[in-house]
């Protein structure tokens, strides 16, 4: 009598890709002052597709408006942008031009939690860049979306958001992160404390 032989034809396969968020680094991460290469892999592709939606998670779990890979680690010109609702994402991004007219408005960064530094910005600019379908854009954002775009493309180009500042801003802004920080702790100690109450 032969043996009936039955072989696990899925075992192995990955059917379906988890993705997770990334780690976000801290201000001193040395790939924060380091220029990112231009992007020259053919889109699409799985491994940039991956990454945006990474970075799109981890914008979205930290409520930033915009995130670059090198602010977490990754040595790869794409950054995203956007809200909850509308998120793009730039590879290779550029500005192709400028308004003369200059805004000074409040910047945050992820990479610098709860630090706040008025900085000049256009208050225009056109840019091009590849979306992570391999389609090349052209717009013209303005305000806050012109503002985020060119925050990011300052990572790409390894400029750091304090470095548009004056030394004295900085420390002020630094002195405001630290009591800012502070009472962030004491408010989570005091949820906590009511969470175990109950």
């Amino acid at each position: 009598m032969s043996e009936v032989l039955t072989i696990d034809t899925k075992s192995g396969i990955v059917t379906e890709e988890i993705l997770e968020p990334l780690r976000l680094f801290g201000e001193n991460h040395p790939m924060l002052s380091v220029p990112i290469p231009e992007y020259k892999d053919a889109l699409p592709n799985p491994s940039m597709k991956n990454l945006v939606a990474r970075l799109k998670m981890t914008m979205k779990l930290y409520n930033g408006v915009g995130l670059s890979a090198n602010q977490c680690g990754i040595m790869q010109r794409v950054f995203v942008i956007g809200t909850e609702h509308f998120q793009i994402a730039c590879i290779n991004p550029k500005v192709i031009a400028q308004s003369e007219e200059i805004s000074k408005d409040n910047e945050g960064c992820l990479s610098f939690p709860a630090m706040f530094l008025k900085i000049d910005r256009p208050t225009w600019v056109d840019v091009e860049f590849y979306e992570e379908n391999g389609v090349l854009k052209q717009l013209r954002l303005e305000g806050l979306t012109a503002r985020c775009f060119l925050h990011e493309l300052d990572h790409m180009n390894g400029v750091k958001f304090i470095e548009h500042a004056g030394p004295l801003a900085v420390s002020m802004a630094r002195q405001r992160q630290g009591k800012l920080v502070k009472q962030m702790i004491r408010i989570n100690k005091n949820a906590k404390k009511m969470g175990n109450k109950k």
